[in-house]
């Protein structure tokens, strides 16, 4: 546990579980409560895990077993937590993962959770990830539980899988309309707002966010990786079952990236869940959000050949 010389500013008793902890958003909300000073425990499948550590060697953090899978490793997690941060896992079941996580927050005595879910769940027609996060969302009602839903546009940071063709091809591939408009959120921003629920739940209860930081085509994807490594980045817009097969072979189960290739598709037919605004996540930081421009300065130098 890394020592604890912060003011806690968390204001109701007991610490705050994360479970998720060691993926992109977890570490970053991890990050952002221990610079706040919130007592936290960090909910991982593997305590000896690198990331576990890195976790460990925080201010305020505590790390514990706290596996969706694995329910036995939750009563001890969850005892005596103020709330709990469920991010929704990228896996196949991970409807019932999450209410099986909800049931036994419920059975703990442990009366807020925060759940990550997904903007597209508002648009029209049937996609995958809007049927797993309707019925995520619906479970955590009927829980009687008091919830706050953050739900989540792409990310900038899932440019980072096109690194090696930035710098090794100066292109990017994606299977979207370049000319269309998307919402994006920084994970950076993603972590500071939800550290920032957590640490005053009350004041978010049974509140729905959609947490979205800028929205940009990607003419202005590569527009601003172009000024930003200081040569001529180009889109080339893959056809749809190409992309699924990238995104296969980059690690991405089937079932998500055919997930993906439809979040994509709702961009190109111009849905207006998938250009949603700023204004949810700059309440929630009381600041503006980060702009992809930022974000792209921020990355420059790994992108550049």
């Amino acid at each position: 546990m890394g020592c604890t010389n912060s003011t806690p500013t968390h204001p109701s008793k007991g610490p705050v579980l994360v479970i998720g902890s060691t993926g992109n958003v977890g570490m970053a909300t991890i990050q952002s409560l221990s610079a706040s000073g919130v007592p936290t425990r960090a909910g991982v499948r593997d305590v000896k895990s690198d990331k576990a550590i890195q976790l460990a060697a925080l201010d305020n953090v505590t790390v514990v077993a706290a596996d969706l899978g694995q329910p036995a490793t939750l009563p001890a997690a969850l005892d005596g937590v103020a709330a709990v941060y469920i991010i929704s896992p990228g896996a196949e079941d991970r409807v019932k993962l999450v209410a099986d996580g909800v049931a036994a927050v419920k059975k703990a005595g442990v009366k807020t959770v925060v759940i990550v879910s997904v903007t597209s769940i508002a648009t029209e027609g049937e996609t995958l990830f809007k049927k797993h996060f309707v019925e995520i969302e619906a479970n955590v009602k009927a829980s009687g539980l008091t919830y706050t839903f953050l739900r989540l546009p792409m990310f900038f940071d899932n440019q980072w899988a096109n690194q090696g063709s930035i710098k090794g091809q100066g292109k990017i591939y994606s299977p979207g309309d370049p000319t269309k408009p998307v919402s994006l959120v920084s994970v950076a921003d993603i972590g500071a707002a939800s550290a920032a629920v957590l640490a005053a739940p009350a004041a978010h209860a049974q509140k729905t966010y959609n947490l979205v930081s800028d929205t940009v085509t990607f003419n202005d994807i590569v527009a601003e990786f172009t000024k930003a490594v200081g040569r001529e980045i180009e889109y080339v817009q893959a056809p749809y079952p190409a992309a699924i097969e990238a995104m296969v072979g980059l690690g991405f189960p089937r079932w998500q990236a055919g997930g993906v290739a439809e979040l994509f598709e709702l961009v190109d037919a111009g849905r207006p869940t998938m250009t949603v605004g700023t204004a949810d996540l700059e309440k929630i930081l009381g600041r503006p959000p980060t702009t992809f421009s930022a974000w792209v300065g921020g990355v420059a130098a790994a992108f550049k050949a």
